[in-house]
């Protein structure tokens, strides 16, 4: 076997593909323009002549300049099918992930990085976080011009753009971390508004929102990536404040055998929520049980017997969804019985089919807030001796906005290992 025949077998070619190019090269030491593309044609790649022109002038350019300009060589044949065949698979995997369902990708945020760097946008996060909006915010009088958001949530980038909106989530997660006087709500200029974006991203800083990378340009220009990813630590944080003995003694509950307080607080909010998730089962007699929220909810069967074991007898909740087989019509069945509870948000069937993880957990930890069906006991430890400080929250929020990982939920427990410190 000669050295082209050996090299050629690199490119993975059919036998007649392998004679045709030996047969060329037998004919020509080196290729032009044109033979290259007869080349390039067998090999699989379909360039016009005067792409195969740019592809030798870009070879030509790494060439010293003792070496033939405007032809190539049979290793330099070779090499550059490697290289067209490897961006080959790039792209595809570009556009593969570009047709993922419910994945929107985006351009880079400067000319610079627009054309080869992408973005991914969730399509179901878009329409969860704008249904959370309209129903939580939609009586607020300064909101009128803004609220409601389209049901597909498109417009929410445009919605944010002036602050308000932004500085109104904020308050309804942590109240009264923004004086609503500070906030500019009439005959809005471009100043003004960049002054309500910038009062927003401080104030998210302040209840511990990581905001790296974020500024007020930004959001005035709805960049979508940023701007969910910046919605979803403020609801986040919201949804997760009152997961707390403070907030809910009966927490204490949840712990195994052998375990004290200072256990349970060493354990993440989604972590709390995966037990009492299992303690719900346990105490409705159902063997199943969960140790995430993602595969382990997608037939809805746990969601079913949770929403029966807390919901109160006169919601009339029932486990009809267990009788359906199909998977999307046993989840719509499923959510008709959350929202007897009023406990819909952030769930299509879709997203609990596919285990939407975010999603899943903001409805579970809605649930958790509304509907704990935790006794409280009657020893239990003073809670002062276990809330939060004012100080203790102000140092784990600043830890958390500079973008440490993991995320620290609870101050001492969390930077035992030193990790933290560190960072």
């Amino acid at each position: 076997m000669d050295t082209l025949t050996a090299n050629l077998e690199t490119l993975s070619l059919s036998e007649e593909q392998t004679d045709s190019i030996e047969n060329i090269f037998n004919k020509n030491r080196s290729l032009d323009a044109n033979a290259l593309k007869d080349a390039l044609d067998i090999v699989g790649f379909k360039l016009p002549l005067w792409r195969v022109r740019i592809l030798i002038e870009d070879i030509d350019k790494k060439k010293s300049f003792n070496l033939e300009k405007g032809r190539l060589t049979k290793e330099e044949f070779i090499q550059l099918c490697m290289d067209l065949r490897a961006q080959d698979v790039a792209n595809s995997f570009k556009q593969t992930i570009s047709k993922r369902g419910n994945l929107e990708t985006l351009g880079g945020m400067s000319e610079a990085s627009s054309s080869g760097t992408t973005h991914s946008v969730r399509h179901e996060e878009q329409v969860a976080f704008s249904d959370w909006i309209n129903t939580h915010l939609s009586c607020d009088s300064d909101l009128k011009s803004l609220l409601p958001i389209d049901l597909e949530g498109k417009t929410l980038y445009d919605k944010v753009k002036d602050g308000i909106l932004l500085c109104k989530i904020i308050n309804h997660s942590c109240p009264d971390t923004i004086d609503e006087r500070a906030i500019n709500k009439k005959n809005l200029t471009l100043y003004t508004k960049h002054e309500n974006l910038t009062l927003a991203l401080n104030s998210a800083q302040a209840i511990g929102c990581n905001i790296i990378n974020i500024d007020a340009h930004d959001l005035s220009k709805g960049r979508p990536h940023l701007v969910l990813g910046l919605l979803w630590q403020i609801i986040r944080i919201g949804l997760f404040n009152q997961i707390t003995i403070e907030h809910c003694p009966g927490l204490v509950n949840l712990l195994n055998d052998n375990e004290e307080m200072g256990d349970l607080l060493k354990l993440s909010p989604e972590e709390i929520l995966i037990r009492w998730v299992n303690y719900q089962l346990e105490k409705a007699n159902v063997d199943r049980r969960i140790s995430n929220f993602t595969n382990d909810i997608k037939d809805s069967e746990v969601y079913t017997h949770l929403l029966h074991q807390i919901a109160p007898p006169e919601k009339n909740v029932n486990k009809d969804a267990l009788r359906e087989r199909d998977m999307l019509e046993r989840a719509e069945i499923m959510l008709k019985q959350a929202d007897k509870l009023g406990c819909r948000s952030f769930l299509t069937p879709q997203n609990v089919v596919d285990g939407v993880y975010k999603l899943n957990v903001a409805f579970v930890a809605n649930l958790f807030n509304n509907y704990p069906g935790l006794d409280t006991p009657e020893n239990i430890e003073p809670l002062e001796t276990i809330e939060e400080t004012r100080e203790e929250k102000t140092y784990r929020n600043w830890m958390n906005s500079m973008g440490v990982d993991p995320y620290v939920n609870w101050l001492y427990s969390d930077l035992a290992d030193g990790k933290i410190i560190f960072q």
